[in-house]
């Protein structure tokens, strides 16, 4: 009797250890976009990693990234996956939002997006378009900016096209059917739905635009940010680890991005670290569409790292 009352007493101590393990995890809710771009955070929390960093994840995935302010204002997330210019946009409406990581820039040496055409329409440049009717998806995101600033760049009006907000996991299907002419899509389901011969691959906007551009990252409200610092940091840290595990076990790594958005390919190089330059770009690109009310504050102060 005295054996098994010290075993339950064991028990009843390790059951409270792992009660108390638990509730020091810090909850962070967190919004993801189904591309490649945000495998790391997949891994993070499918590998454990987070919690190995003192982070209980939830993750969900926003119809479009422009949901991702209110929500950050309003608690439901501590963090959104987001652009430079939707936080500059954000801000500029009034909300006091910052950068807290980077994840992805659209780089010409490697190139993993573009736009798509349906079978039987064939594009080559921006007066091809005129007339169409062409699937981006949130609307101010750093996909629809960049599309708009290469239409006006090369001479074709944004009222001589249709642009139609369109999730990426419904664009292949919107192409197979002829609804739309065009899409800007995304690794891993651009090549899925090129390689089902619903669409054939058109003009790399990013390369034709700019070299390097920041292109995605994490957002979060000030408030929060500033209060939790260390978990921003231990946030980081879990996705620098995914990364390594990336590396280090491809096929595992694939299966558990597959989860998320249905196709596995390689993401690029994770960019974490922020520079003000980033957001010079976007800048430039926000007066050049009209869209910013006021002056922007100094890229430093959008930047909690």
């Amino acid at each position: 009797m005295r054996k098994f009352l010290i075993s339950i007493a064991a028990l009843v101590s390790i059951a409270a250890g792992a009660s108390a393990s638990a509730a020091e995890l810090t909850k962070m809710a967190v919004s993801y976009s189904a591309t490649a771009d945000f495998a790391p955070a997949f891994i993070a929390k499918e590998a454990g990693i987070f919690e190995k960093h003192g982070l209980d994840v939830s993750l969900s995935n926003l119809a479009t990234t422009s949901l991702g302010p209110p929500a950050l204002m309003a608690g439901s997330l501590q963090l959104a996956s987001s652009s430079p210019p939707l936080l500059l946009l954000a801000n500029d409406g009034g909300m006091d939002l910052v950068a807290v990581a980077g994840v992805a820039a659209m780089d010409e040496k490697h190139p993993r997006s573009s736009l798509i055409t349906r079978t039987g329409f064939t594009a080559t440049k921006a007066q091809d378009f005129i007339g169409k009717k062409i699937a981006r998806p949130g609307i101010n995101s750093a996909i629809d900016l960049v599309l708009k600033k290469w239409l006006l760049d090369h001479g074709v009006q944004l009222n001589q096209v249709t642009l139609v907000e369109t999730p990426f996991t419904q664009m292949g299907d919107l192409l197979k059917a002829g609804q739309i002419d065009a899409a800007f899509e995304l690794e891993p389901l651009r090549s899925r739905i090129i390689d089902s011969g619903a669409a054939e691959k058109s003009v790399d906007i990013f390369s034709a635009t700019k070299p390097h551009i920041l292109a995605s990252m994490y957002a979060s409200s000030r408030s929060w940010a500033e209060a939790h610092r260390d978990a921003l940091k231990a946030f980081r840290a879990s996705l620098q680890d995914a990364a390594s595990f990336i590396r280090e076990h491809p096929d595992e790594a694939a299966a558990m991005q597959k989860k998320y958005v249905g196709a596995a390919s390689k993401p690029d190089p994770l960019e974490l670290e922020l520079d003000p330059a980033d957001f010079d770009f976007w800048i430039a690109t926000l007066h050049q569409l009209k869209l910013l009310q006021q002056t922007p504050p100094p890229a430093a102060q959008l930047i909690i790292q």
